[in-house]
């Protein structure tokens, strides 16, 4: 009988304090109360430290911004005054062009040398970072010899010899931007094969040096076409790729397939408008062509391709705040599409 009372004891105190706690009311219904959610963090906008590192799939990407860089001729007139411009629009990295009428061909290393070393002291007094060559192209005869394997060879000494001056002149920059040939051989899948033994023979010297080989995709040459570019390149280990998307989008290629396709082998970027499928190689101010699809450009970069370089503007001789301003512009239409 003592045992029964327990029990019953027992029993009345656990429903007891069951109902306790137990919201009262109709309202309640099953709902069950939880601690208030925490609050997203705050999206902070910082722009990306530049590295040639690429970032880990599934990163997050909201609040961070590429830094903006634009183009400069070593040869172009009043030089000084234009690192200036570019600087105090705002921008502190550029990419180098180097032609080949600067005559590295003609000169002895120790005079190129010192030449470069007066351009890095102004680069460096204007506040500014190389972030990129762009090798010589005039030279079409490393993917375009006209049958001749010694011309070839010459061709890619010449290339590697104005890697390693690069180098030793511009230790801070690793992206070298390299163009395949003015036209190409008849059938085109012979400048392939010649191009394919090219760089075998360029990419030792690039990573002996620390330095990537970008190469770019073009109009009226080699690569226009991601076919091509991976005919090029596919199985060759240590190459990367410059992205101009005004070449892509003036041949008819989609701007953002493209990148796609490119994926993490995105090793630096052009950007600059043209008009769709004319072929015409403008080079025209953001606005003055018909790309429209900037700121899906900008979100595929940061997530799909995995960059974390510089939004390289090749427009060296544009007003350096005019293409401030257009970065600017596509950077507010890409939050807006994308609140990010």
């Amino acid at each position: 009988m003592r045992t029964t009372y327990s029990l019953l004891l027992s029993l009345l105190l656990l429903f007891a304090a069951c109902t306790e706690d137990t919201p009262a009311g109709p309202d309640w219904g099953d709902y069950v109360p939880t601690p208030e959610p925490e609050k997203p963090e705050e999206v902070v906008i910082k722009n990306i430290e530049p590295t040639t590192e690429i970032a880990q799939a599934g990163s997050q990407i909201a609040g961070l911004r590429f830094y903006p860089g634009i183009s400069i001729n070593i040869e172009q007139k009043n030089f000084n005054a234009r690192l200036a411009d570019i600087a105090a629009a705002g921008f502190k990295y550029i990419e180098i062009t180097i032609k080949h009428s600067y005559g590295i061909k003609d000169k002895s290393d120790d005079t190129v040398l010192a030449a470069f070393s007066t351009v890095l002291s102004q680069v460096k007094a204007a506040g500014l970072t190389v972030w990129s060559i762009h090798l010589p192209f005039e030279d079409k005869n490393w993917t375009n010899p006209g049958g001749s394997e010694n011309i070839r060879r010459q061709s890619v000494d010449y290339l590697n010899r104005v890697m390693r001056l690069c180098a030793a002149g511009f230790p801070e920059c690793k992206n070298y931007v390299l163009h395949a040939s003015k036209g190409v051989l008849s059938p085109r899948s012979e400048s392939v094969i010649q191009a394919r033994k090219s760089l075998a023979e360029m990419i030792p010297v690039a990573n002996e040096l620390g330095v990537r080989i970008c190469v770019e995709n073009l109009v009226g040459s080699l690569c226009p076409t991601t076919e091509e570019m991976a005919a090029t390149i596919d199985g060759v280990k240590d190459v990367w790729v410059t992205y101009d998307i005004g070449h892509a989008h003036c041949v008819g290629q989609d701007v953002v397939d493209f990148l796609k396709w490119i994926g993490p082998r995105l090793g630096t970027v052009h950007i600059h408008d043209t008009m769709f499928a004319s072929k015409n190689d403008s080079h025209s101010l953001i606005g003055d062509g018909n790309i429209s699809k900037w700121e899906e450009v900008y979100l595929t970069m940061l997530k799909d391709n995995r960059y974390r370089g510089v939004f390289l503007f090749e427009l060296s001789g544009a007003n350096a705040v005019t293409v401030m301003n257009s970065y600017k512009k596509i950077v507010d239409d890409y939050q807006k599409a994308y609140n990010q």
